[in-house]
């Protein structure tokens, strides 16, 4: 597969949909450090130096199941960073280590006519040596004072993706639940205009999250966090 790595982008997602249509295949985005990296809902990404930042371009995407590969790519990033962290999946799209965020995935696509392409951006917090105050977050290198190297974790997260890739829904929302950082936790569900916390329970068949006060879509879930 080409890789294209760069020192310093503003964002590999962005620059990986600028170009997509310019390279045959699949190709990854990998940069050294992102200036204006973004999570879900535009969200500020701070992706220094140190870190694992990459955009998995795939072509022939399926736009129907992209809430459920951002869990695939949740699984595969948890069992290729399983041999330095216990590290477990806060829905929809988060890793956390104690609670702490350590890896995120943004799933995208486009679509253009019969034809889509996924634009898969995920971050490790490798060799990251510190964070903002602000930012309730950890790196691999803090948890256990040694150092990654992100190019190897790079192409094993990549063959782990196609591994979960090939297995069915069933299966990925099974596992997905046994690594769930919420369950049966109290957590703080945010949308556009409203909160609630309740006690959080499993993601159901369809990828959705059960709570004690109902069912929420990913799409119409701005943020969780757990109490």
């Amino acid at each position: 597969m080409q890789r294209i790595k760069l020192d310093v982008v503003t964002s590999t997602q962005d620059l990986a949909e600028a170009i997509h249509h310019m390279i045959p295949g699949d190709f990854v985005v990998t940069a050294e450090e992102q200036t204006r990296a973004r999570g879900r809902y535009g969200r500020d990404w701070y992706s220094p130096r140190g870190g694992l930042w990459v955009t998995y371009v795939k072509k022939g995407f399926g736009v129907e199941e992209i809430n459920v590969w951002t869990l695939r790519v949740s699984l595969a990033i948890r069992a290729s960073i399983s041999n330095y962290v216990e590290a477990m999946i806060r829905w929809p799209n988060d890793l956390v280590v104690n609670d702490k965020k350590i890896s995120g995935v943004l799933l995208e696509a486009l679509v253009e006519g019969n034809y889509a392409t996924g634009f898969i951006g995920f971050g490790v917090n490798t060799n990251v040596e510190a964070f903002p105050p602000e930012i309730k977050a950890t790196s691999i290198l803090l948890e256990t004072g040694k150092k990654v190297d992100n190019d190897q974790l790079l192409w094993e997260i990549l063959r782990e993706v196609e591994k979960y890739a090939s297995l069915d829904q069933v299966r990925v929302i099974e596992e997905l639940n046994k690594f769930l950082s919420i369950k049966e936790r109290e957590v703080v569900i945010r949308g556009r205009d409203w909160e609630k916390t309740c006690t959080s329970l499993f993601v159901d068949k369809f990828g959705r999250l059960v709570t004690e006060c109902g069912i929420f879509e990913v799409e119409d879930v701005l943020r969780l966090e757990s109490k």
